[in-house]
């Protein structure tokens, strides 16, 4: 009996001293749980579950997502050859990569986006434990002087054969620069005033002196060396440079206010009663109260020529509706789609109506997207009143399909059997330059019925640009669609279509993210 009363607290103590080891391990075991639901939510469609960059929306990227798992990193603040530091990482996945598709998760909490870090490491096999930050020097004042220096060092170190003479990227190597993985990669336009890791001259004192790992972009940690200049004057070649590649910028204040601030766009309240027609015509005092802002868009594809670019965005709203209204830059007016080798210019505006921000290109299975798309084509067809995009393009074309009335000739009969099946594209005449559709992820359009499609549209083309208002109701009329209530973020992101970069489809240009809010 004793010796089973000892066993019995034997049993009892090991029970207890278990205790704190087995919650340790459920601890563990769910956090890690956490964090592999974190990165798959987040990270795993383009990085991939393993980290190596081959996630199921990589084909659609361009530049293609980083290979987390070879440890090399384009944004740091240390050294050539060492690892980014912890604050680098964090700051990457928290601002994004603007001009390119890695979004900002500055809408993720810090102890979420500290995780992400850590998986990151976990992937790259990095050891930054003794890694420190690069110490950076006093900022030299942008004189004339100092600038005509950094345009010299410029030219003399080569940054034109790949950013081009005016910084525009479309030097003679521009279209021939690969990263280390093989993949293509474009030069920074420095006209844009976008950049990757940053836009103040901080950012760009590291991006010169650190260089960016993986990419053909060198570092100038020694540019006194290169340069034949003595040591002591390393500090002043490297500012020279960073305020003449600032210096390139072309920022028209009469047209955007920058970059939105926090990744927020402020719809502005016009008290006037006004008809929504109204809204369509984007110039006068109406809108003259709106912020504009500058969003940086990028190309999915790579072109021979523009790659990235900016969209003006301005957004007004009264009591019953919300406009939203594009600006970009486009030399040609491509509206005509005849032929096979013609390509139309189009714009969206996409929506989550859940709130998540999941993939931004057409959302995901569980955060479908609801999009407005304008086309070009469709613009004109509404314009024109026409009835048959055929009938434009071969108006004495005949037909000897019914010999009851041969020759006739040729109509909409090609159409028919779209239109009998309900499909909008196949209308006779467009009533509206806009469709309205919701997608579940890439090549998961489709189209809402046409008792839905409430979304109106105009696009205006000036010579140089495109011009397009959308306008619909606050309140939406589908728990499909979007609901835009005011003291609400609206997950909110853009896309245009060049037809002369023969865009198409998946192949255009995308914004990452942003937040639309009503203010007064």
């Amino acid at each position: 009996m004793k010796l089973f009363n000892k066993n019995k607290i034997n049993i009892q103590r090991i029970i207890l001293r278990s205790i704190p080891i087995l919650f340790t391990l459920s601890f563990l075991l769910a956090q890690n749980k956490e964090s592999e639901i974190l990165y798959k939510e987040y990270c795993s469609g383009c990085h991939g579950i393993d980290g190596n960059g081959n996630g199921d929306y990589s084909y659609l990227l361009y530049p293609k997502p980083r290979d987390l798992t070879n440890g090399v990193f384009k944004i740091k603040s240390t050294s050539a050859g060492n690892p980014p530091t912890d604050q680098d990482l964090f700051s990457t996945i928290h601002d994004g990569m603007p001009g390119t598709a890695m979004p900002s998760f500055s809408y993720l909490k810090d102890g979420e986006i500290k995780t992400l870090v850590d998986i990151v490491k976990e992937f790259s096999g990095i050891n930054n434990q003794n890694v420190d930050p690069l110490i950076i020097p006093n900022e030299l004042p942008p004189t004339d002087e100092l600038i005509a220096l950094g345009r010299s060092i410029y030219t003399e170190v080569g940054c034109n054969m790949c950013h081009g003479n005016i910084g525009k990227g479309d030097g003679p190597s521009s279209n021939q620069l690969k990263d280390t993985q093989g993949f293509p990669i474009i030069p920074k336009d420095f006209t844009s005033g976008v950049y990757l890791g940053g836009g103040t001259k901080r950012d760009l004192y590291l991006r010169f002196v650190c260089g960016m790992d993986g990419t053909p972009m060198p570092s100038f940690g020694n540019l006194a060396e290169l340069l034949g200049k003595p040591k002591a004057e390393e500090s002043k070649l490297a500012w020279a440079l960073v305020h003449y590649v600032k210096s390139l910028e072309i920022i028209n204040s009469d047209v955007s206010n920058g970059q939105p601030e926090n990744g927020i766009l402020i719809a502005a309240k016009t008290n006037r009663s006004i008809k929504p027609e109204e809204f369509l015509y984007g110039k006068g005092s109406l809108w003259e109260g709106a912020v504009s802002y500058s969003v940086p868009i990028s190309r999915l594809w790579q072109s021979t020529s523009v790659n990235y670019q900016m969209v003006n965005v301005q957004a007004l709203y009264n009591s019953k509706y919300i406009a939203i209204k594009m600006e970009w830059e486009d030399q040609s007016q491509d509206q005509e789609l005849y032929r096979v080798q013609d390509f139309q210019d189009g714009a969206a505006i996409q929506f989550t109506p859940d709130g998540t921000k999941g993939f931004h290109g057409m959302g995901s299975e569980n955060h479908p997207t609801d999009i407005w798309f304008w086309k070009a084509e469709w613009q004109m067809r509404t314009n024109e009143k026409t009835e048959s995009d055929i009938v434009l393009a071969y108006a004495n074309r005949i037909s000897d399909s019914n010999v009851e009335t041969y020759p006739q000739l040729m109509n909409d009969v090609a159409y028919l059997a779209g239109r009998d099946a309900g499909n909008i594209n196949s209308e006779t005449a467009k009533v509206s330059p806009v469709e309205n559709v919701m997608a579940f992820g890439p090549q998961t359009v489709t189209s809402f019925p046409k008792n839905e499609q409430k979304v109106m549209g105009r696009g205006i083309w000036d010579g140089q640009k495109w011009q397009v208002v959308f306008v619909r109701k606050l309140k939406s009329d589908s728990k499909r669609k979007v609901n835009i209530k005011k003291g609400e973020s609206i997950p909110i992101a853009f896309a245009i279509w060049n037809g002369s970069e023969k865009d198409r489809n998946g192949q255009k240009m995308v914004s990452t993210w942003y937040e639309l809010e009503l203010k007064d």
